[in-house]
């Protein structure tokens, strides 16, 4: 089996226990072929990058799960079929990588940082 993660955006306007209903649709439908469901995050309302069926907020949902290609083909043909989905996205993780990967950040001076480290537009002015 592989692991997949599918992030899907709602409709904005959806109360809670329709959310709820749609997340276990979802469950449903990956079980159903013997998927396995490892995680499922609600990410809650938040604003779209850009303007989508003239909405400016969804509702964002993330499912990380095992399964085979018929799971997934099964799973996207649901979430494409339903009217309270705007728009999803799956991909295949690796399984060797980590579950969480934490990759430091650096602050910079603008965020409160020492400045003590150079940015790389201090380096390419130092050059010049």
């Amino acid at each position: 089996m592989t692991k997949y993660e599918t992030i899907f955006i709602a409709h904005p306007d959806l109360v809670e226990d329709e959310v709820k209903g749609l997340i276990e649709k979802t469950r449903g439908v990956i079980e159903s072929l013997n998927g396995q469901l490892i995680k499922v995050e609600d990410w809650g309302r938040r604003k779209l990058a850009y303007k989508l069926k003239k909405l400016t907020k969804g509702y964002y949902v993330l499912v990380r799960f095992w399964g085979n290609g018929q799971v997934l083909a099964e799973l996207e043909r649901n979430l494409r079929l339903s009217d309270s989905v705007l728009k999803y996205q799956s991909v295949r993780l690796d399984e060797k990588a980590p579950e969480e990967m934490h990759i430091p950040v650096e602050e910079s001076s603008e965020a409160g940082g020492t400045g003590e480290g150079k940015n790389k537009g201090d380096e390419k002015e130092a050059e010049r």
